[in-house]
């Protein structure tokens, strides 16, 4: 049977319970945060620590609420917490308030503490030789019967004051009467089913469902008349709802140097003080144990009055009580139902699972990156203590890798190296798929423009010829005098010019024929060097060139490759006017599949706007360009295979780098130049 639940759709992930949950019944599993029923103790820990009220207590309170309309005859037992927790109005108006809801009667749990902590007092008396541990809370009889179940015998064998007030109601009033719990406690929700005392308590509601209850009627406790308590008035049993309660009412010497009696409340302290019983470190007659701080800290408590004060509420009604209680009658009552069975057994279940073998544990704990003993952080965010007892929790198929949430941000941090990974490879590609779009159109371009220089330059070639002719003819019978030789030495030298931009054009029209063979780049730079600095534009100008030697030789046309190198260092040199640095270096890239030759000068740059028409036929910045040259280059390395690339900066210089593959002839014949 489910006693809690998690409800998906209003829990954040924030993995609390996972975190507080003592016996680690929380995991992660596909579908979010579940419950493992073998193993929850049902403390309550979840439910008072979840800050989304997402984990809710199943209690029966439809069903009591139809018992309580039917008009069937039902008593109300109320836990001793109950001062501490609906403490608006008084208590008799409390009463007034649970019988107008629909309770034939009203009874206090206490006066079953009064005979149960009787019956443990005549226990120990009886038994001075044996060691007990008190089974008055059931969370802590729960965990001892799945957790250590070699203790069992050790669990005192007596009903809780519930069970015990549960009985005698029943008997008083008939076996058919039904009987609603109401305490802070959920764990007392597992214990009424209980096969060993079942059928004595037939629901049990908790302190939220009565609010829920009194809310729905519109039943406000504060405009109620003040009845009694029905039932046997007790004593000062209701100091049982804190936390050694039950030791000092048998009688017990509670001194700090008695060895023989301990009490612990809390889950950590109960648990180390089980463990230690276990083992032996522990030699004492009697564990008196809460799995809370005392009932009065339960999972049903109003959190914003603290613990001390819900101490004070329970002893002021107590000392209350006290004062208007008829002693004899309570006396009598005692006495007349001292006889009352209060024995139970409790059996093992044991939900152990064998451990694992050292190498499944191994296994997990290295998938998870909790290698020992540099990654192994026992840090207990996933619920278990260490790291190691969550892998063998994970082995079990008790718990999952994503409960440990440095396993989540190191596959988040891996997941995002591998996204950062695939993004820098898709940039890479787009940004070769933009070259490619950048040298198709730059080809379909130069095309279109080759087809019309060829078609400009037949048609200019005829006139300039015939005026170039006759500028000549004229030019020789002037005379050195005459007023016209100088517009005539014009003409003619504007005519030359022109017919060498038709030459131009025709050549950058037509195909050009590649004659390929072994190529050392290196030479060819030295080749164009040795035509150019002997010129006076480069007198002033410092070269430096850095080449590797042990640059591979390359399949390629040698004379079309100068040619290029010849004209982005004559650019280059016309950039500086003549007076700068020239650096020219050549090196091998990829790995040796490729040869790389950068061309730098320290010229006025070339504007940013200007960048990306370079390479576009008849674009010049020269007053008398073709703007042919840097074209010319463009087609030739493509030719080859290679790309080229410009980058400048206005005041600081401009440098052309070229990258060619290295071919072998094989390789050549492939490209089909």
């Amino acid at each position: 049977m489910i006693y809690l639940s998690i409800t998906q759709e209003k829990c954040r992930k924030c993995y609390r319970c996972v975190r507080v949950c003592p016996t680690n019944a929380i995991k992660i599993d596909q579908e979010g945060v579940a419950m493992i029923g073998s193993h929850c103790v049902l403390c309550g820990l979840c439910y008072k620590q979840c800050p989304h009220e997402a984990i809710k207590a199943h209690t029966g309170k439809e069903q009591v609420l139809r018992i309580l309309e039917s008009g069937e005859k039902t008593i109300a037992c109320l836990d001793p917490t109950f001062p501490a927790v609906l403490d608006k109005g008084t208590p008799g108006q409390l009463v007034a308030a649970l019988k107008r809801l629909g309770f034939y009667k009203v009874w206090e749990a206490a006066f079953g503490g009064e005979l149960v902590y009787r019956a443990y007092a005549k226990l120990l008396s009886q038994n001075e030789d044996k060691r007990f541990i008190s089974s008055f809370c059931p969370a802590v009889a729960s965990y001892i019967e799945k957790f250590f179940p070699h203790l069992v015998p050790k669990l005192a064998p007596i009903v809780s004051p519930m069970i015990a007030t549960g009985k005698l109601i029943k008997r008083v009033h008939g076996p058919k009467t039904k009987v609603v719990f109401i305490g802070s406690c959920i764990a007392r929700i597992g214990e009424s089913i209980n096969e060993k005392v079942k059928g004595v308590i037939d629901y049990v509601l908790t302190y939220h469902d009565i609010r829920e209850l009194l809310d729905q009627k519109y039943i406000d406790r504060m405009k109620q008349p003040s009845l009694d308590f029905d039932g046997p008035r007790p004593n000062t049993a209701g100091i049982l709802s804190l936390n050694g309660g039950l030791s000092q009412s048998i009688g017990i010497n509670q001194d700090i140097m008695n060895e023989e009696f301990i009490v612990a409340g809390g889950h950590y302290n109960v648990i180390r003080a089980i463990q230690q019983f276990a083992s032996g470190e522990v030699q004492t007659k009697f564990l008196d144990l809460l799995f809370c701080n005392g009932c009065i800290d339960g999972p049903i408590v109003d959190p914003a009055i603290s613990g001390p004060s819900r101490r004070q509420l329970v002893v002021s009604f107590i000392k209350g009580n006290l004062e208007t209680q008829d002693k004899e009658k309570t006396a009598e009552e005692l006495k007349k139902f001292g006889e009352l069975d209060l024995s139970r057994e409790f059996s093992s279940q044991d939900i152990r699972l064998p451990t694992p073998s050292e190498a499944k544990i191994q296994d997990v704990l290295f998938k998870m990156g909790k290698t020992y003993p540099e990654k192994n952080l026992d840090c207990g965010a996933c619920g278990y203590k260490t790291c190691r007892e969550n892998a063998i929790a994970i082995v079990q198929k008790r718990a999952t890798m994503e409960m440990c949430p440095f396993y989540l941000l190191e596959r988040c941090h891996s997941f995002y190296l591998r996204l950062e990974k695939a993004h820098k490879q898709l940039k890479k590609s787009h940004e070769q798929l933009e070259e490619a779009q950048r040298e198709l159109i730059q080809s379909e371009k130069m095309a279109s423009l080759g087809q019309l220089a060829a078609g400009v330059a037949h048609e200019l070639n005829n006139p300039l010829g015939t005026i170039t002719m006759f500028a000549c003819m004229l030019q020789k019978e002037l005379g050195e005098e005459e007023k016209w030789r100088k517009d005539m030495d014009l003409i003619v030298k504007e005519s030359d010019r022109a017919a060498k931009i038709v030459r131009d054009l025709l050549s950058f029209s037509r195909e050009t024929t590649v004659k390929p063979g072994p190529v050392d780049i290196n030479l060819v730079i030295e080749e164009a060097m040795s035509l150019l600095n002997k010129q006076s534009l480069f007198y002033n100008i410092e070269i430096q060139k850095e080449l590797d030697p042990e640059l591979p030789t390359t399949f390629a046309d040698s004379n079309l490759l100068k040619q290029v190198v010849l004209n982005i260092i004559l650019n280059g040199a016309q950039a500086m006017e003549g007076l700068g640095k020239l650096g020219i270096t050549s090196k091998t890239v990829d790995g040796g599949q490729g040869i790389e030759i950068k061309i730098s000068d320290t010229g006025k740059g070339i504007p940013e706007k200007n960048l990306n028409r370079l390479f576009d036929p008849f674009f010049t910045t020269k007053e008398k360009g073709t703007g042919l040259g840097l074209s010319l280059a463009y087609r030739i390395i493509s030719r080859h295979q290679g790309s080229i690339g410009v980058k400048s900066q206005e005041g600081e210089g401009t440098t052309f780098t070229i990258h060619l593959p290295v071919l072998s002839q094989d390789e050549w014949s492939g490209q089909g130049l």
